[in-house]
């Protein structure tokens, strides 16, 4: 086989190449070889096309889906937010309406009926629990405005508050049925006891008058005298609190006090084997004052995730009977720092002349 190049020039040489038949054999096959790559290249190239153009269409897809998921979480986590700050104030509320004395009858039973609106994981269902949230806040914040309006001194009169610095002092026992740590035997604890560093500051938890300051005297049915010092304040309609263990008593019988008012020095006085305050609120229950958990009242302190309903908190009280509270009906002893309930001061002795 000849094969001849013809340059573009005519005064050019021309090329003449040679092929035997080996040569001519390699061609045949180079020819072959190319067509073949050619049809291939003709099947495979649009099939790898379509498949990029697939993998771009995924990944926008995937990247779309994947700002659609963020979005949703935002929302989410903005429901949550929310949801938290509603029950935050139903569970401050509710506890604003116990120590104010208001009726679970004329309470929203949505403040108290909160378990799908806590337990919803939905953004929607969350948003829908919400909606029926706000207007029954907004009627017991109505229904509290109006005890003020009708009582101007509730306010700084309701124990609200937990009788002293609350970075200083932590809840140590809890009110309810426990194992007595002196007897052994079973028995119900009427109030808390606070750890706090003996010495620091106890302060009245709402405005009050002093009915009681000293120790009461020790008898084989009641229990106040295990409480050494002790001050027992009257807050009015708002019922009564007791505050023991003190190191000592700064008020006395009959004195007005306000609330955050220093009234004494937590101790170790009766039984009490380290520094701490014994802290009972009485709160009025059909006439008669009956221990409730003071830790409902305590404003200043955030019970849980989820509002307590006003209903059970009014149904957590201490079993009868009940001892009377001292300066309320208790026989007392006197104390050195103040005089005791019930106790008249001795008559002046005339001085005979010599």
């Amino acid at each position: 086989m000849e094969i001849q190049f013809h340059p573009a020039s005519g005064g050019a040489k021309v090329r003449t190449f040679r092929l035997g038949p080996t040569g001519e054999r390699w061609l045949a096959f180079l020819a072959g070889a190319a067509a073949l790559l050619a049809a291939s290249m003709l099947l495979t190239v649009p099939v790898v096309i379509t498949r990029a153009g697939r993998r771009e269409d995924r990944s926008q897809a995937l990247g779309g889906s994947a700002e659609a998921g963020a979005r949703r979480e935002r929302v989410l986590r903005l429901a949550r937010e929310i949801r938290e700050r509603a029950l935050d104030r139903a569970d401050y509320l509710n506890r604003v309406a116990l120590v104010y004395g208001v009726p679970a009858a004329r309470w929203p039973r949505a403040l108290s009926s909160n378990a799908g609106t806590a337990s919803a994981t939905e953004a929607g269902r969350i948003a829908a629990g919400v909606e029926v949230f706000l207007p029954a806040l907004e009627r017991g914040r109505a229904i509290l405005e109006e005890r003020e309006r009708l009582d101007p001194d509730l306010p700084a009169r309701a124990p609200s508050v937990l009788p002293c610095a609350v970075a200083l002092c932590e809840p140590s026992s809890f009110f309810g049925p426990r194992t007595s740590p002196w007897t052994g035997g079973e028995e119900f604890f009427p109030g808390v006891d606070i750890a706090a560093p003996e010495g620091s500051a106890v302060l009245a938890p709402g405005g009050a008058t002093v009915v009681f300051a000293g120790r009461a005297q020790r008898s084989s049915t009641g229990r106040f005298w295990r409480l050494g010092n002790m001050i027992v304040l009257s807050h009015g309609a708002s019922g009564a609190t007791v505050l023991g263990h003190l190191s000592r008593i700064d008020v006395r019988r009959g004195q007005r006090i306000g609330r955050d008012q220093r009234i004494g020095a937590v101790g170790g006085t009766g039984w009490a084997i380290s520094p701490q305050l014994h802290y009972e609120y009485w709160r009025p229950d059909g006439g008669t004052l009956r221990p409730t958990d003071p830790l409902f009242a305590a404003l200043d302190r955030r019970l849980g995730r989820k509002p307590v309903p006003l209903e059970q908190m009014e149904a957590t009280s201490a079993p009868g009977p009940l001892d009377p509270l001292p300066g309320l009906g208790a026989p007392v002893s006197g104390s050195p720092r103040a005089p005791a309930a019930g106790s008249r001061p001795a008559p002046a002795r005339k001085r005979r002349s010599t």
